[in-house]
């Protein structure tokens, strides 16, 4: 049985001696996991559709003439626009905002889809091999050299699962601790299927969940404590700590579901530790 001071206890051990490379990796992968969107403005539209146009008040009384160049003579004219050209503007410029909004969203949800929630596997994977030995930091990417597509489908079918359940609050909550695993899973098993995965992991969290909720709410002192760091540094800082910690959930959960025959060697085959002179 585990408890929150031995897998800290067990986290600290990990990171003996290799805490800073387990940071660069924790602020590189803050930087793959935000989406950098450049700013649209919708001025250069407005100029092109209204700000580059004159608009005249034909003074009658005044005796004012338009010539060809759009001017009028004598000074007795007045600029402005008018209403009904403004209504014209209105659509193009609603029109382009949901047009750069999509554009935003579609590149935001493929940054999430085909990077973001990889390297979420990356991240466990590495954490998990430096439980055993200092990993290269080319551990992370190697999500990319086997079963990516099947990696980056079960996630996405995990996440979805998991966001609609938030619609209704409590069963995304539930969803979310009891697919806790399923990062794990598939950096230990790249190959795993969507639905052997999520049954494994929820096998894997049955009468874990709370204990998991415990856990992560016991680094909430840490957390406030890194919040009072300028530019958001602490949080880089509690973030090798933190992600230790949870392989060592890992750890512990998966020698539960060895000892109960929930899984075995043949499909969990363990983590191979590569070879530091190999890179990274």
């Amino acid at each position: 049985m585990w408890t929150c001071s031995l897998l800290k206890q067990n986290a600290k051990q990990a990171l003996y001696g290799r805490y800073w490379r387990c940071f660069g990796v924790c602020v590189l992968l803050t930087f793959m996991g935000v989406l950098s969107a450049t700013t649209v403005s919708v001025w250069p539209i407005i100029q092109l559709y209204g700000g580059n146009k004159t608009y005249f008040a034909y003074d009658e009384s005044a005796g004012s003439h338009r010539f060809a160049n759009g001017t009028l003579r004598p000074a007795a004219y007045s600029y402005g626009p008018q209403r009904s050209d403004l209504f014209d503007i209105l659509p193009v410029v609603f029109g382009a905002a949901l047009a750069v909004i999509a554009v935003v969203l579609v590149l935001a949800f493929c940054w999430g889809t085909f990077l973001t929630n990889p390297m979420t596997v990356g991240r466990a994977r590495y954490f998990m091999e430096s439980r055993q030995a200092p990993a290269p930091v080319s551990t992370v990417f190697s999500v990319f050299d086997k079963g990516y597509m099947n990696i980056v489908k079960v996630q996405l079918l995990t996440s979805m699962k998991i966001l609609a359940g938030c619609l209704i609050i409590v069963p995304g909550i539930y969803w979310f601790f009891c697919y806790l695993m399923v990062p794990y899973l598939l950096a230990e098993n790249p190959y795993l299927t969507t639905g052997r995965a999520m049954e494994l992991s929820r096998q894997m969290m049955e009468g874990e969940k709370w204990h998991a909720f415990v856990l992560g709410l016991s680094f909430l002192g840490w957390e406030i404590l890194a919040g009072f760091v300028p530019f958001g540094l602490g949080g880089w800082f509690l973030g090798p700590y933190y992600q230790a910690t949870f392989a060592e959930l890992y750890a512990a959960l998966r020698s539960k579901a060895f000892a109960y025959g929930m899984s075995d060697a043949s499909e969990l085959g363990g983590f191979v530790t590569r070879d530091l002179s190999a890179g990274g």
